[in-house]
């Protein structure tokens, strides 16, 4: 209940840009803060959390003025195609049959398999695994992607505990994980034996989708204002909060967290 409440305050929250810059039209998000069809475990309000500050400070740095609807995921795409707000935060991927009824952005958040190695690995990339064994749960995105990967031999697993518990006692050279999921392991209970590799393996992630050509301006300046934020550090610094990354802390008190962002928000 505590995090609809939240999330229903998205629907009227507007965040502006500042230092006098010319004004210029609102642009509309439209947001599913449950992010289906992701499976997030339990993160959903970290990766919102996460969206609404990162939205926030491109539309400062890029003097653009942003507001939020909530919609549910069924209505999401629904929305943007009725004009009802001129973008929405998706995991909607580029495909080529959807190159002439959306555009969108770079990816803010990536939420496709990464690869997991043991602490003293010297495994750096997929080249790197040719020959050997990289586990991965059945029926995953993962598991999709690899099994067409040449010289890498696959074992299948049916949980991530049990994946990194073969990795653990090396019975496997890697593992391919989704990464929001596979982080919360590899930074509690596998600090000090694992790292994750930074390259994806795939572009899944979240984006900002918008009708084809329809908000080219937003879309630019989203882009620029997100490589401002990587560049600044500040892009980082924002996954560390959020608890969205494997050098980060889990959060103790996320909704009142969430509360504070909000109140200096909007």
């Amino acid at each position: 209940m505590r995090f609809i409440q939240i999330a229903t305050l998205l629907v009227a929250a507007l965040f502006c840009s500042c230092g006098g810059k010319s004004k210029s039209a609102t642009y509309e998000i439209g947001i599913d803060p449950y992010w289906y069809p992701l499976q997030l475990a339990g993160q959903e309000k970290n990766v919102l959390a996460f969206s609404i500050e990162m939205l926030t400070r491109i539309a400062k740095k890029e003097g653009l003025e942003m507001a939020v609807q909530r919609m549910s995921w069924d209505n999401l795409l629904w929305g943007l195609k009725e004009h009802k707000y001129n973008a929405v935060l998706s995991s909607l991927r580029p495909y080529a049959f959807y190159e002439k009824q959306f555009s969108f952005s770079d990816v803010y958040l990536f939420t496709g398999p990464m690869l997991v190695v043991l602490k003293e690995s010297t495994i750096r990339s997929l080249e790197d695994l040719k020959g050997k064994e990289v586990a991965v749960i059945r029926g995953s995105s993962a598991a999709l992607l690899l099994q067409t990967t040449p010289g890498i031999i696959l074992q299948g697993y049916d949980s991530i505990p049990i994946a990194l518990e073969a990795l653990e006692k090396q019975d496997v050279n890697a593992a391919a994980l989704e990464v929001l999921v596979a982080q919360n392991y590899v930074r509690d209970l596998y600090s000090e034996t694992m790292k994750m590799l930074c390259s994806p393996l795939s572009n899944e992630g979240l984006r900002l989708v918008s009708l084809f050509h329809d908000s080219p301006k937003l879309m630019k300046r989203f882009n620029k204002g997100l490589i401002a934020l990587k560049k600044s550090g500040e892009y980082e610094r924002l996954l560390e909060k959020w608890g969205l990354s494997p050098d980060g802390k889990p959060i103790a008190n996320l909704d009142q967290e969430m509360d504070l962002l909000f109140k200096s928000t909007f």
